[in-house]
């Protein structure tokens, strides 16, 4: 792929954050997502379900301090 051995955290809890990460897993990044501790804001707007799961597909989810990812 073409981002094979990119690692990208994702420090952003708004939509836009989620679609960039989402194209640059789609191209073989290494993609974590950050979570606050209490989950992801987006969950809560109604993007639960399909949707959610669409946008963070191929990625890994963390809580707590992001700085061990970076």
């Amino acid at each position: 792929m073409i981002h094979d051995g990119l690692r990208v955290v994702v420090l952003t809890t708004r939509l836009s954050g989620a679609y960039g990460a989402k194209l640059l897993a789609d191209l073989g990044a290494d993609v974590v997502t950050w979570e606050p501790a209490g989950g992801d804001p987006q969950r809560a707007d109604g993007l639960d379900g399909d949707f959610h799961a669409y946008l963070h597909t191929s990625q890994r989810s963390i809580t707590g301090d992001p700085a061990p990812w970076i």
